[in-house]
């Protein structure tokens, strides 16, 4: 984990297709844990190019303890706001740490 990292419970959430009498299906999600993160708001991130670009608040980072449940179909909630899991990735390979990009969801 990072040295400093403010700690910060967030949701994880799997989804879920549930369809209704009349046959119409919906998207939902349900909630899977709770668990304690460094949770980092990015200013910018970097494109498949290389290039550096400006990302406003859009895009954050968490960092975690190793874990194999959580899938790029997930959707991560923190204060209130929904976030969708991106990437997600063993930064030193050791399966000691997870690090996870989420997107904001557009409300």
């Amino acid at each position: 984990m990072s040295a400093g990292g403010a700690r910060h419970y967030v949701a994880f959430y799997s989804p879920t297709t549930t369809t209704d009498s009349a046959g119409q299906s919906s998207l939902g999600y349900v909630l899977q844990f709770s668990a304690p993160v460094d949770f980092l708001v990015m200013s910018s991130r970097k494109s498949m190019d290389g290039d550096i670009q400006p990302s406003g608040s859009d895009v954050a980072q968490i960092r975690m303890p190793f874990n194999t449940r959580i899938r790029v179909n997930w959707r991560v909630r923190y204060d209130d706001t929904d976030w969708d899991v991106r990437t997600i990735r063993d930064p030193n390979g050791r399966r000691r740490d997870l690090e996870i990009t989420v997107e904001r969801v557009e409300q």
